[in-house]
């Protein structure tokens, strides 16, 4: 990572290790979970056995996934997240989305929830990349990622400037162009959240 993604990765750190001490995290709910299940029946349907989650928290859709009998394994980069999920029972590593501990050609499918986002537009095709690095080929991954028209800009907790997080609010094309160097995408669907220049992108790539 260039020196504006080890920062990016400082803050991401250093925000969401906080967040997991002090659970600030709510469960995963509505559409969110809606969405989860429906890939979750691909995967049965194509009888897949495994998924990675790359951005997994403290592995808040973990049960989603070993309830229908998929091994699920995550990554976070936060300790804390992995500390919580390990507390719950769930296999979450405290990693990099750009160095996963992994081989190629281990998980049947890929699930990402709200983490490309994060990534600077320089560094997105790369993180991608290694993101689909360790899916069999024909894999199905799951990206879901807020976006929109106000590029990127920085977050602050509560105004607090040592709690900062880059959200890069791409378009669906510009996310869509990103998406299309690692597979074929399948499915997309785009809705408005209610904050103007926001909006919410999920889409399903079937990994090259």
């Amino acid at each position: 990572m260039g020196d504006e993604g080890a920062v990016v990765r400082r803050d991401l750190l250093a925000y969401y290790d906080d967040e997991a001490a002090t659970g600030a995290r709510r469960p995963v709910s509505g559409y969110r979970v809606e969405l989860r299940d429906r890939f979750v029946e691909l995967l049965v349907g194509e009888g897949r056995r495994s998924v990675l989650d790359i951005g997994a928290g403290p592995g808040s859709d973990a049960a989603g996934f070993t309830d229908a009998g998929i091994a699920y394994r995550g990554v976070d980069l936060a300790p804390a997240n992995a500390a919580l999920a390990k507390r719950s029972g769930h296999d979450v590593l405290a990693a990099s989305l750009f160095d996963l501990p992994f081989p190629p050609d281990l998980f049947d499918a890929g699930w990402s929830m709200s983490t490309m986002m994060h990534v600077p537009d320089g560094e997105a095709v790369d993180a991608l990349r290694e993101i689909v690095r360790p899916l069999v080929s024909g894999a199905p991954l799951a990206v879901g990622s807020w976006g929109g028209s106000l590029g990127e800009i920085v977050s602050t907790k509560h105004d607090d400037e040592s709690r900062r997080r880059l959200f890069c609010l791409r378009t669906w094309e510009q996310n869509r162009e990103l998406l299309e160097e690692v597979g074929t995408i399948e499915h997309h669907e785009v809705w408005e959240t209610g904050a103007p220049g926001w909006e919410y992108q999920f889409a399903i790539v079937r990994v090259a």
